[in-house]
């Protein structure tokens, strides 16, 4: 098996992610201005256990990208040695920080999809 096996599988599973995330986020935005405001935030606000998972989300994707960066730094500077090992680490730290990402776009996906639209004349689908 090759070298470049892991990290590059990485690198396919964080494209599949990024369009995953991508089609969420499309979906988000063309049904949001549908949506009636004031029942959105009465859903996303007085849900506790939505808001604390989504700052989850925010702070573990932050802190992937973090320690992704941080590990670039300490290889650049030498102060670390390039390894198979290293490089694979900063790979997966790239995947995770995008299926963060992509989790909380499906957990506002989730929210919006039962949420009113608003009294337009207009049907819309989540």
């Amino acid at each position: 098996m090759s070298d470049n096996f892991l990290p590059c599988a990485f690198q396919i599973g964080s494209i599949l992610l990024a369009l995953t995330g991508l089609y969420f986020v499309i979906r988000v935005w063309l049904k949001w201005k549908y949506i009636d405001m004031d029942l959105l935030k009465a859903r996303v606000f007085l849900n506790k256990k939505f808001l604390e998972r989504n700052w989850i989300y925010v702070f573990l994707a932050g802190a992937s990208l973090t320690a992704h960066q941080a590990l670039g730094v300490l290889v650049e500077f030498s102060i670390i040695e390039t390894y198979y090992s290293i490089h694979l680490v900063s790979e997966l730290l790239e995947f995770a920080t995008l299926a963060f990402l992509v989790v909380l776009a499906y957990e506002w996906f989730k929210v919006l999809y039962y949420v009113k639209i608003k009294k337009t004349g207009k049907k819309v689908k989540a």
